[in-house]
């Protein structure tokens, strides 16, 4: 099950079927969340490549999605860090970015 415009229908549905866990784990965090993560890692760190926030991030997305939307989900996380949040600096390259906190 996915989380529709309704929300209260799929876990009206969820809870029918008994698959409110399922439910639940499918439905995924808040972008909040995972940017928290990433913010979490770079205080701890310093720094971050693309290959650790795909780490920190792509293993707990939802399994409904599959490999090609978790990773569109990753880019567009840290492409709203960055442009839209202003929370995120590359102080790499284009091709192989290191993310550091905006201060």
């Amino acid at each position: 099950m996915i989380e529709e415009r309704k929300p209260n229908r799929s876990a009206e549905l969820a809870e029918i079927t008994g698959e409110k866990a399922d439910y639940i784990r499918n439905r995924g965090f808040k972008d909040e969340h995972y940017k928290k993560m990433v913010l979490d890692y770079l205080d701890k760190y310093g720094y971050a490549s693309k290959e650790d926030i795909d780490k920190l991030i792509l293993d707990i997305l939802p399994d409904v999605l599959d490999k090609q939307q978790k990773e569109n989900k990753v880019r567009n996380l840290i492409y709203a860090m960055h442009k839209k949040d202003k929370t995120l600096v590359n102080k790499g390259t284009s091709r192989k970015p290191i993310w550091k906190k905006f201060i």
